[in-house]
């Protein structure tokens, strides 16, 4: 993967919001567990997980 200068720091602000996200997510899983939200939207939040680890990976 090719890395960019960063002089402006978008590239760790991207990073950054993608933690913050991550740590939403898991957040709102805990919740779901917790308030017995139905399986479907589990599924949805689970693939949105999976959706933002592959945007984090792709950033390194």
């Amino acid at each position: 993967m090719r890395h960019y200068d960063d002089e402006d720091g978008t590239q760790a602000e991207i990073r950054e919001l993608i933690v913050e996200i991550k740590n939403d997510v898991e957040r709102l899983n805990i919740a779901a567990d917790q308030l017995e939200v139905p399986d479907d939207i589990k599924h949805m939040i689970a693939s949105l997980a999976d959706k933002i680890s592959g945007i984090s990976s792709l950033m390194h």
